[in-house]
């Protein structure tokens, strides 16, 4: 039998630390820019180290290894590994995805590498490679868990609500006037990821209504496998006890999750971000 590793990267965060197969997961870190100093690794970075506001002074990059360097650590890898699964971040938020595209061809790996780009970050990213694990351990080839992780990816959901609207304008997501106008007013939208792009949904004035639309936005769906909340800093406006109970009620047998995020997540949308993510079962696992 193939030995398939599931490689990702450092922006994925994991609803179940403990998950079959976790041993297949090799994870390529990312480094991130604070004010001209490189943080390698992210080693010791706290999302609460972040800005809650960049500048030209002190701006925050994620900063994503060349296809050169990806490359090398696929080298590595193969010499314990015959195959490699790639699950990477969306495209539209960092350019991870197109990196390893570019690595695979640097070392003609086409057809002992598969990369996937996942179309969302953080636990939906985690619950995506849980998910390859799983049925690479019950014994699927790379071919056929490509083709699993790619049926489950539109039926995972992300929203986010971020304040901290200069971050979106260093992945091209705002314009730097917007941006600028938005901290101002100090407004909170709502994104969503469309097919991995980050879409403006609605304006709400805090998180506390964030949350509300949050729920309103759980309620469309009947059949979930997973629900997690991402909770940056000074989220105090948000009592998770009343989502928790609305999820305990309405889907008692889905399992609820809360995170901080990630610094890496952090540097993407801001150290203030509150996130929504959740996995609808695709009708082909409903039985």
């Amino acid at each position: 039998m193939s030995k398939i590793a599931v490689i990702t990267d450092s922006t994925a965060q994991f609803p179940n630390p403990s998950f079959q197969g976790k041993d297949l997961v090799r994870i390529i870190p990312l480094d991130v820019e604070i004010n001209g100093s490189l943080i390698k690794e992210g080693a010791g970075l706290k999302t609460a180290d972040l800005p809650l506001s960049p500048s030209d002074e002190n701006n925050t990059k994620l900063l994503i290894p060349s296809p050169a360097e990806i490359a090398e650590q696929f080298i590595v890898l193969l010499k314990k590994f015959n195959e490699l699964l790639v699950i990477t971040n969306s495209a539209n938020l960092s350019s991870f995805y197109q990196n390893s595209i570019e690595a695979v061809k640097l070392i003609q790996g086409e057809t002992t590498i598969q990369v996937v780009n996942s179309q969302t970050i953080a636990t939906g990213l985690g619950m995506i490679v849980q998910a390859a694990t799983e049925v690479i351990s019950n014994g699927a080839s790379l071919t056929e868990a490509d083709r699993h992780v790619r049926q489950l990816i539109p039926h995972v959901y992300t929203l986010f609500c971020t304040p901290c609207l200069k971050y979106l304008n260093n992945i091209n997501i705002l314009e730097y006037s917007q941006a600028v106008i938005g901290e101002m007013l100090n407004l909170h939208p709502i994104f969503t990821l469309e097919e991995g792009y980050p879409q403006a949904i609605c304006k709400v004035r805090n998180f506390r209504h964030a949350q509300d639309y949050f729920q309103e936005f759980i309620e469309e769906y009947d059949d979930l496998i997973h629900i997690s909340l991402l909770k940056g800093l000074n989220t105090q406006g948000i009592d998770n006890r009343i989502l928790k109970l609305f999820v305990q009620e309405n889907f008692p047998e889905t399992p609820f999750s809360e995170h901080r995020i990630n610094p890496f997540l952090g540097a993407i949308f801001g150290p203030k971000t509150l996130g929504l993510i959740i996995f609808e079962r695709p009708y082909s696992l409903s039985g």
